[in-house]
């Protein structure tokens, strides 16, 4: 078992049309098109992602559907205001909305690509790197300790 993973969850249930309506003037608000990159929710791949942030956010999930339902209201132009209405009034909801939006976005294949990001890859040591690592004394504390330790179990 790996306790540095938490369980997989699930979002209790699908975004509206009326929520994901919102939800794209929002990324866009949060992440508008620049230069030869398109606005957040234009971006290909974007919803998928979104449903995958939304299940790793499960927790704040309701928090954020309520989010999406009182930002409904307002014009284009009142949004940005808005938003940072909510940040004042309930940063740790508008830090669950944004961060779910703008990782999503992060997440899509072409924005990995314009910044380079590929993925967690592992790329294990060579010989002489790890024989360089062993012999920098990096491991001499933990060395030191477990001889202590062997020590006061004789």
């Amino acid at each position: 078992m790996n306790v540095s993973l938490p369980a997989a969850a699930r979002a209790p249930r699908e975004l509206t049309d009326r929520e994901r309506a919102v939800a794209a003037r929002v990324a866009d608000v949060l992440v508008p098109a620049r230069d030869t990159a398109p606005a957040a929710s234009a971006e290909p791949g974007f919803w998928d992602a979104l449903t995958v942030a939304l299940d790793a956010r499960s927790d704040a999930f309701d928090d954020i559907a309520t989010a999406l339902g009182e930002l409904s209201e307002p014009g284009a132009d009142q949004l940005w205001d808005h938003l940072r209405s909510l940040d004042e009034a309930r940063p740790a909801t508008f830090q669950a909305l944004s961060t779910v939006i703008t990782g999503a976005w992060l997440l899509t294949p072409g924005v990995r690509d314009r910044i380079g990001y590929h993925g967690q890859q592992s790329d294990r040591a060579g010989l002489e790197e790890a024989a360089d690592e062993i012999t920098s004394g990096i491991l001499d504390p933990v060395l030191a300790r477990a001889e202590k330790e062997q020590k006061w179990i004789r």
